[in-house]
């Protein structure tokens, strides 16, 4: 899978990113489950989870500015990964909204960066190493899987209180697999810049790139906070859910091993198109028809479109828009705009409308949201 000169770096960062992406595949899918066993209302679990994603606005700008500061990223990764899995532990003994909140505001300062301080020091660690960023990132692929069909198997036989102690366990193993990662200091830039960071970000085309993230990310909100609680309401089993949730990244692992370089033979206009005409076709079918087991498979499998193909997709915007003294603060401004605000606001918006109207309706939003998005790509076009 890695060359002899590459697996030194690429190992560790793989498994970093497995034992990270198996805390997510634990936590987004499952917290919420978890939330609803101890009592907790729809919108209260709309805004703890949004403060996961709504702290991703400003806080990577601050780790991204830290790193530059001190030019360690692995040291500044390494404090973010360990404050998370000591934020995390309290959480084992409580079950109050407001305490909840507080907790979840401290473990989202650290988490909320992890993922694109993660992504930035792939890049740049693999940058003169034949090895696709994809190659690394499967291994978060795999680790959620593992994950959400184990986390279901475990709730199904010890009840939703076992996913705060597994969240603690991967987040442990994430501790420790950050030992062995290789430091890649930054190079002090000292000639001056002739364009600007904020220039960039200002181009149309960069403009229109952050718009479509947002939509995208806020799109997924129901899904990253409700299908499990959704499908546990149309009478799924904790093992079915988990299997069901793994079937779409099984897809995406295959994705990322063998088609990371394939998608530079389509224009990326048409790819981001195909990714939002799924989004609208996944979401709708899952909000009134998730009863029908065949669909939502069908559902699932179109997951390594919506989220893994247009990941894919924005990791090479970035890397193409932004040039590498600029690439840590592009993927902190996708973070914080697509992830953090996009995402954030779509899980406030999905909790209350679960409230109002009910799932189906949730996720009809998130099909409309979808829709929008094609439109203004489409209208872009045009133009």
């Amino acid at each position: 899978m890695f060359s002899i000169k590459a697996r030194p770096i690429a190992w560790p960062l793989f498994f970093f990113y497995f034992f990270f992406c198996a805390l997510i595949g634990v936590m987004m899918p499952y917290i919420s489950v978890y939330y609803k066993s101890i009592g907790l209302t729809a919108s209260e679990i709309g805004r703890l989870m949004s403060t996961f994603t709504l702290s991703g606005i400003l806080v990577p700008h601050f780790w991204g500015w830290l790193t530059a500061r001190i030019g360690l990223p692995k040291r500044i990764l390494q404090i973010a990964i360990l404050g998370c899995f000591v934020a995390v532990i309290p959480f084992n003994w409580t079950d109050q909204f407001e305490t909840l909140w507080l907790l979840t505001c401290v473990m989202a300062l650290f988490y909320s960066a992890l993922l694109p301080m993660t992504d930035s020091l792939a890049v740049r660690s693999i940058r003169h190493l034949d090895v696709p960023y994809t190659r690394l990132r499967v291994g978060g692929s795999i680790g959620y899987v593992v994950a959400v069909a184990g986390g279901g198997f475990l709730m199904g036989h010890f009840g939703a209180w076992i996913v705060i102690p597994t969240m603690c366990a991967f987040l442990a193993l994430a501790v420790v697999t950050s030992l062995f990662l290789k430091e890649q200091a930054y190079e002090v830039q000292t000639h001056k810049e002739t364009t600007s960071f904020i220039s960039l970000v200002k181009t149309p085309e960069s403009m229109l790139f952050f718009v479509l993230a947002f939509l995208a990310f806020m799109s997924h909100a129901p899904f990253n906070v409700f299908f499990a609680v959704h499908l546990s309401n149309e009478g799924y089993s904790g093992q079915q859910i988990g299997l069901l949730m793994a079937v779409g990244v099984v897809i995406e692992i295959f994705l990322f091993l063998f088609f990371g370089n394939a998608i530079k033979k389509f224009h990326v206009v048409h790819i981001v198109m195909l990714c939002f005409v799924c989004g609208i076709i996944r979401w709708f079918l899952v909000g009134w028809f998730a009863s029908i087991l065949w669909i939502v498979i069908f559902t699932q499998l179109l997951h390594c479109i919506t989220f893994a193909l247009f990941h894919m997709v924005s990791i090479e915007q970035i890397r193409r828009l932004f040039p590498e003294r600029y690439a840590g603060q592009g993927q902190a401004m996708y973070s914080a705009f697509a992830i953090g605000l996009g995402g954030g606001l779509g899980m406030v918006f999905t909790g209350y409308l679960w409230e109002w109207a009910g799932g189906p309706w949730a996720f009809t939003a998130a099909a409309m949201t979808s829709a929008l998005a094609l439109i203004i790509l489409i209208a872009s076009q045009r133009r």
